[in-house]
């Protein structure tokens, strides 16, 4: 759970710590987070999730790949050591995070560089 907006949204990392080109030669992850589907307000429709698949999941809810980005390990790790990040286990299934995976590739609310990444 990281801060973001009015609340803390649920983040997942997409990859273990590596570096990127363009990124320097810092371990970095990638992040993606999750968002609440309201009634009449358009959202990314490329991987949705229904309540109850993760713990934190409480309402219909969407991949955020426009807010998709890299942080590096080192950030995140001094982030959750200091509480600001909460860190959970992985609760999502390997299909789960396959699905979201390739969506990065998929979603037209993509940043274009984020397109070919290997994850």
């Amino acid at each position: 759970m990281i801060p973001s907006g009015s609340k803390p949204h649920l983040f997942v990392v997409l990859n273990d710590p590596k570096t990127f080109a363009g990124y320097g030669a810092q371990p970095h992850v990638f992040l993606v987070n999750l968002t609440t589907v309201y009634s009449g307000i358009p959202y990314d429709a490329t991987c949705v999730f229904q309540n109850g698949v993760h713990p934190f999941i409480k309402h219909l809810s969407y991949v955020n790949y426009a807010g998709a980005r890299f942080e590096p390990e080192s950030h995140v790790v001094a982030l959750v050591q200091k509480g600001i990040i909460t860190h959970f286990p992985p609760d999502f299934t390997a299909n789960a995070v396959q699905r979201i995976k390739a969506g990065v590739a998929t979603s037209p609310h993509t940043k274009n560089v984020y397109k070919g990444l290997s994850l």
